[in-house]
């Protein structure tokens, strides 16, 4: 039943805190010894009791919640019922003393995420992982990295109350875990990808969870400056191959930052193209006026004709007239159609599983990939993503090389312009003239966009100095900048 929740608590008292936050109603609590631990807001036993009045009242009316378009107006609608109720019963002076922690909970449980609220919430929670229903949840947190997996006060309990729970999250998606199908991955509204197991089907310690989740707000190419993620000068020379269409791979480990990357590197993108995305699980977040988004459809069960992949989607997208297309991630067969749509004119970007660019390129060799030397000449360039411990034993991501892929008689041949040097924290090559000597792409670029390849490489780095120093940080802001590049005024 909806009305039955637990309230989160925590002593602070006997624990060594280094950090604190309110996330809402509720506060954060960071220890030394690795914690992360919520408090919430009391309720009286009598407080309590109203509680479930109300909410058992709004059973009736959660299929009517449900098709409600925003938070905005969901929330509207359960704070009228509240106040409804109140009068009702007349008690509209007693709630008004706790309105706001009766708000909370009933937020959190009708339209939020339940025990997880505080989680999904905190901005600077990367991902929240449950092994199992008896252990404690734990969280990886973008500014305390260096525990790696911070413990939370939360704990589930029993296993019959987490395949609720787990059930409830997936309904997040619009997708449903069960018996027949223990295992499922969904997003969110909020593009949060959920994993779960279900029971011990699969997971022989009883349900899991998984939940990788992205910033509220996208992060731009002015928080990979500011991040030290990349340099001006790499970030300006991506740029100039996407003016040109250039077909790139991002390479990287899980958790490295590659669906961020790509992210990132489009804000810097022609404002003006139109531009297509195809997943599998829809995580990208392409910040364009013109953007087509395009995902998988598979049947729970069973493998269905209706089904339809990557390949189909790829294939599609070429009477889209697209002039930049993004396949999220690349496994299996669907390589070859990506390679192939390549060829048509439109630029593109992918990513690919790899501890480097190496060995990536291996892979899409081989089977089942199976791509084929003439096909690799389509490629331009690969960066390589990868997550590493920085001085003071926090986590940082940086793209540890930047390989341009230029075309031989025999296959490819790849150049390292730029890599990551942990020792002075910068990335090698950081002189326009001594790149442009470095690479052959730029000097076929410069032919395909008429320009003078030193004027306009400084004049892309100092748009993205303006980025930091304006610390443009939205979207609208990078475009404000950025679009000064181009010869259009909006």
């Amino acid at each position: 039943m909806v009305f039955k929740f637990t309230a989160l608590d925590a002593d602070i008292g006997q624990v060594q805190v280094i950090d604190h936050y309110d996330i809402g109603e509720a506060k954060v609590y960071i220890t030394s010894t690795g914690q992360y631990l919520i408090k919430e807001p009391p309720l009286s036993q009598e407080e309590y009791e109203f509680y479930g009045t109300i909410t058992e009242h709004l059973m009736n009316s959660l299929p009517f919640i449900d098709k409600l378009e925003t938070d905005e107006e969901k929330i509207h609608h359960l704070e009228t019922h509240i106040w409804k109720e109140a009068q009702d019963t007349g008690q509209v002076e007693k709630v008004s003393k706790f309105f706001d922690r009766l708000r909370y909970y009933i937020i959190r449980e009708v339209i939020g995420y339940g025990i997880f609220d505080v989680l999904i919430h905190d901005d600077d929670v990367e991902e929240v992982l449950a092994e199992r229903f008896d252990r404690n949840v734990g969280v990886i947190h973008r500014r305390h990295s260096e525990a790696h997996i911070l413990d939370t006060n939360i704990v589930i309990g029993k296993s019959d109350e987490m395949n609720s729970y787990v059930s409830r999250l997936m309904q997040k998606t619009g997708k449903s875990v069960n018996i027949s199908k223990p295992i499922m991955d969904g997003t969110t509204k909020a593009k949060h990808r959920i994993t779960v197991t279900f029971s011990n089907e699969v997971s022989l310690n009883g349900p899991t969870v998984t939940i990788r989740k992205f910033p509220s707000k996208p992060y731009t190419i002015t928080h990979l400056l500011q991040f030290g993620t990349i340099s001006k000068i790499m970030a300006a020379y991506i740029w100039v191959l996407i003016d040109a269409k250039a077909f790139g791979l991002i390479v990287g480990e899980t958790g490295s930052g590659k669906t961020t990357l790509i992210n990132s590197l489009m804000t810097m993108a022609n404002p003006r193209w139109r531009i297509l995305t195809i997943e599998e699980t829809p995580e990208l977040q392409i910040p364009h006026k013109r953007v087509v988004s395009l995902k998988t459809r598979t049947s729970p069960l069973i493998r269905s004709d209706n089904d339809i992949g990557i390949m189909e989607l790829i294939k599609a997208s070429l009477r889209m007239r697209p002039d930049f297309v993004i396949v999220g991630e690349v496994r299996g067969e669907e390589a070859n159609e990506m390679f192939q749509s390549a060829a048509t004119g439109h630029g593109g970007l992918s990513s690919i599983h790899g501890s480097d660019i190496k060995s990536a390129l291996t892979r899409l060799a081989a089977e089942p990939i199976n791509i084929k030397p003439s096909q690799q000449m389509l490629l331009w360039f690969a960066a390589h993503s990868t997550r590493l411990k920085g001085s003071d034993g926090k986590a940082i991501r940086r793209i540890r090389s930047l390989t341009e892929i230029n075309p031989t008689e025999d296959g490819i041949a790849g150049t390292d312009l730029f890599s990551y040097d942990r020792r002075t924290d910068s990335f090698g090559l950081d002189d326009v003239e001594e790149l442009i000597k470095k690479s052959k792409r730029l000097n076929h670029v410069a032919e395909l966009l008429g320009v003078e390849l030193v004027s306009d490489m400084q004049k892309r780095i100092q748009l993205l100095d303006q980025c930091l120093e304006k610390k443009a940080y939205d979207i609208p802001q990078v475009f404000e900048i950025l679009k000064k590049y181009y010869s259009f005024v909006d």
